[in-house]
């Protein structure tokens, strides 16, 4: 009975300095209850749950297991298991705990998203799909589940299922931190960029983003190429994460989109000494060079972090206007292959079918393949080109060199007066007059 009596001391002790935030004392004196007393299964929960908030993990898993065999009928035992197994990556004996979890309470939303989660993490996405339709039988609106489905989904590919899910998580759990910026970045993979923005801005409305989940909003906003947007929380997180390297590399491309190289270059050298080896940084540093004229230096960085990062392995994904960039960024420095192999692994083989109206994709797309030499391609493409944008000088350029290579100097002279009455002033078009002129005599001269 004196034990007993000691036992309950220690703990309403320990119940105080956890309100207290006193973990170190709480320990102690929760050691001390479950010596004088050691069936006692919630003390051991208790015990375990401080040891894992100070990151005793291997030790609290012990505890919640021995703490589940003395409280049989006990849910939060199970759970606690459960989350700490996930914690530690041990995803399939997480799953194991989360389903004696559910045996003992079937309405449980923690334990069944988690079981969905760490089913899908250990490759089960069939068995995460049995257990999320098993939720939308026993939870009324399931938010976490809808949540942890869509991201097995997302992560098979499956964009149209996984925006579904995401909206219903949305729809269900208006008040899930990161679940919009989730569904954005399913919309930016879609290629519906412009859908994101009324999402990212309700999500910075609520506040509370994790920053991860924020920097993931600045690279979709970058994507959509609204770089204003994506400057403002930039500025803000810059404020309180000065020393992450991914925030100086997302602020880089920010700056160099503005046209401010001088900050870009700044913000590009604080994150190579944060983490030298960030995927993209190189890149970026590359395009950077590039705009203040490093062409030599560029082309120097470009080669080597392509060889080493290439942008066309399996598993990459660039967004749309980050590969453009880099495509012309090849071009403009001679590494023709290295530009083809990104262009075709972001945009494939059919552009003029698959991006008919993307003029940007079919303005670069048509460079690269006059660059291969493919001229039929390269014509093709431009035509295309010039049905969406009728003044394009672009494609005015290529259509009248092509014709001049050709020797249809009256094909070409019709180029060239369409783009001198579109564009007066722009030197390309001078050049090409003068190459037209030159062919013109060298023509009338019989050579």
């Amino acid at each position: 009975m004196a034990d007993m009596r000691k036992g309950e001391h220690h703990a309403n002790r320990a119940r105080e300095m956890l309100r207290q935030g006193r973990l170190a004392d709480a320990e102690r004196e929760l050691r001390a209850a479950v010596a004088s007393d050691p069936t006692r299964g919630d003390w051991m929960l208790n015990l375990g749950w401080t040891l894992e908030a100070t990151g005793k993990l291997d030790e609290a898993l012990q505890l919640y297991r021995q703490s589940g065999s003395l409280l049989p009928t006990a849910r939060d035992p199970r759970l606690a298991e459960g989350l700490v197994l996930a914690k530690l990556s041990r995803h399939d004996e997480a799953a194991i705990a989360f389903e004696s979890t559910l045996k003992v309470d079937p309405k449980c939303e923690t334990a069944v998203s988690m079981l969905i989660r760490s089913l899908a993490m250990a490759g089960k996405h069939e068995e995460a799909e049995t257990a999320y339709y098993l939720a939308l039988h026993s939870i009324d609106r399931p938010a976490t589940s809808h949540l942890e489905i869509a991201r097995s989904l997302l992560a098979r590919g499956d964009l149209k299922r996984a925006e579904h899910c995401y909206r219903r998580a949305v729809a269900e759990g208006p008040t899930l931190s990161g679940a919009r910026v989730e569904l954005a970045r399913v919309l930016a993979l879609a290629g519906r960029l412009d859908d994101t923005a009324p999402l990212l801005a309700e999500e910075f409305r609520r506040g509370g983003l994790p920053t991860p989940l924020a920097l993931e909003a600045v690279r979709i906003h970058l994507a959509a190429g609204r770089t204003s947007e994506a400057g403002q929380i930039l500025d803000q997180l810059a404020r309180t994460e000065p020393s992450n390297p991914r925030l100086h590399l997302l602020l880089a491309r920010a700056m160099r989109r503005r046209g401010d190289l001088l900050r870009a270059a700044r913000h590009a050298d604080i994150g190579s000494k944060l983490a030298n080896d960030l995927p993209g940084l190189a890149y970026e540093a590359a395009l950077i060079g590039l705009a203040r004229g490093q062409r030599a230096k560029a082309q120097e960085v470009l080669a080597k972090e392509f060889a080493a990062r290439p942008l066309d392995r399996p598993g990459v994904s660039v967004d749309r206007v980050d590969a453009l960039e880099l495509v012309r960024a090849f071009l403009d420095t001679g590494l023709v292959d290295e530009a083809a192999r990104t262009f075709t692994a972001r945009f494939g083989t059919n552009v003029r079918r698959d991006h008919s109206r993307d003029a940007e994709i079919l303005r670069v797309g048509a460079r690269l393949a006059l660059v291969q030499g493919d001229l039929r391609e390269g014509r093709a493409r431009t035509r295309r080109l010039l049905r969406l944008v009728p003044d394009s000088i672009d494609a005015l350029h290529n259509l009248a060199l092509l014709a001049i290579r050709r020797g249809e100097l009256d094909v070409a002279r019709g180029w060239l007066a369409r783009g001198q009455a579109a564009h007066p002033a722009d030197p390309g078009l001078r050049k090409l007059r003068t190459l037209w002129w030159w062919k013109r005599t060298l023509k009338s001269l019989g050579l």
